[in-house]
């Protein structure tokens, strides 16, 4: 049978408009366009909610926060889960394996002096620019995202700083 033939198969002809048969179940795509608009409402950026929702219908765990922020009513908690879906985007998007880098212990201290000190410039040149709000605006990064990353002296992720950056 050719692919047209099975095409029409699966159409039904009802008023002069056609409905595609399958047993697929869209329920889930549903409602994650539901929290999309949600999240519309409650001003988060466009570009965050789209590769929010295109990372959410590939990996059940960002659907899975995505459910998490939908059914949350503390504003603090539903920052929190935003930064982790940002986290979650950041990770599944890596499509390349890092080679595992090693450091000596007693090299962690200047390390962190070094993430802290490149943050802290960073952060400035951000606040002569327009600030955190303005960056998230520019970025898609949620600003509680940005937040984190300016208050914590862990490894910024690359696709972070080179968001920033541009």
């Amino acid at each position: 049978m050719t692919a047209q033939a099975k095409a029409k198969q699966h159409q039904t002809i009802s008023h002069g408009k056609i409905f595609i048969k399958n047993n697929h179940d869209y329920s889930h795509e549903v409602k994650l366009f539901k929290i999309a608009a949600q999240m519309e409402k409650d001003k988060i950026s466009n570009i965050f909610i789209v590769t929010a929702i295109k990372t959410a219908l590939e990996f059940e765990g960002v659907a899975d926060l995505l459910n998490l922020w939908s059914e949350e009513d503390e504003q603090n908690e539903k920052k929190e889960i935003i930064s982790d879906i940002q986290d979650m985007i950041d990770a599944c998007n890596q499509k390349k394996t890092s080679e595992e880098v090693y450091v000596k212990f007693n090299d962690l201290d200047a390390i962190a002096n070094n993430i802290r000190a490149f943050k802290d410039s960073l952060y400035q040149k951000v606040m002569e620019q327009g600030g955190i709000s303005k960056l998230a605006e520019l970025t898609g990064i949620p600003q509680p995202s940005l937040s984190r990353f300016f208050n914590s002296n862990a490894m910024p992720r690359r696709a972070t700083v080179l968001k920033i950056g541009v």
